[in-house]
């Protein structure tokens, strides 16, 4: 029983050392950040047009949401290692083998799907919406709503270019087959469909397309992914069998 305790305080203490190491990467990100925040703040507005806040700390909490944003961002890869090392106590040298490349996987498929929301989806958006203005009608926009705007895109689709590593994990689980999944490829793209008009902060067709049209090639390259993996499981089993008689 004592021992099990000490196990159960070895696991706390370990687990809170990398909760503080992540705590450190977040600030140190955010910090860096947070210096850079009035060029990007400039850049954002010169690109998408000049921004207003309504309240005198509004100019402040954009920097601050910039900065958490970007420290967030910056400590990824940081928050997936110390992650890694504290479960890959537990892990068989196998899964530590295919952890080695899911994390990086995960790290840069997600922010290849953010970059592209703030450097590409959200500017189409926000000037397709923009789009519906009038002589009578001029937009006053804050700069608080446009980063609350680019930040929901970022991490929407920061988290769907994930669904290749999912697809892949769950079919080396067993739960999923390349067969099932390409049977039920219309209604994945229905619900893609759905999920992408939940996901835009918006009514506008433009955002919900860019992010539906990625998701469904991401679907495909999954289906790719399961394919292949399945194919390559096969022939090891095969080449074991004939070895075995």
């Amino acid at each position: 029983m004592s021992d099990r305790v000490m196990t159960l305080t070895q696991h706390l203490t370990e687990l809170r050392s990398r909760l503080w190491v992540i705590i450190a990467a977040f600030a140190a990100g955010a910090a860096a950040v947070y210096a850079w925040s009035p060029a990007i703040l400039d850049y954002f507005s010169a690109t998408m047009g000049p921004f207003i806040f309504l309240t005198p700390a509004g100019a402040l909490l954009a920097r601050l949401k910039i900065a958490a944003a970007g420290g967030f961002f910056l400590s990824l890869p940081v928050m997936l290692f110390e992650l890694w090392r504290f479960v890959s106590l537990g892990l068989t040298s196998g899964e530590r083998r295919l952890m080695a490349w899911f994390l990086p996987a995960a790290v840069g498929l997600f922010a290849a799907g953010a970059a592209l929301a703030v450097f590409i989806v959200a500017p189409t958006a926000y000037r397709f919406l923009l789009s519906f203005g009038s002589e009578g009608l001029k937009p006053m926009i804050t700069v608080e709503a446009y980063l609350a705007f680019a930040l929901f895109l970022a991490f929407s689709f920061g988290l769907v270019f994930e669904m290749p590593l999912a697809v892949v994990a769950l079919g080396k689980m067993g739960l999923i087959s390349h067969a099932r999944l390409a049977g039920l490829r219309k209604g994945i793209y229905l619900g893609i469909l759905i999920a992408a008009a939940v996901l835009t902060p918006g009514p506008d067709i433009i955002s919900q397309i860019l992010l539906a049209v990625p998701t469904i090639v991401l679907f495909e390259l999954s289906l790719f992914f399961l394919r292949w993996e399945g194919v390559g499981r096969s022939v090891a089993k095969e080449v074991f069998s004939e070895e075995a008689t």
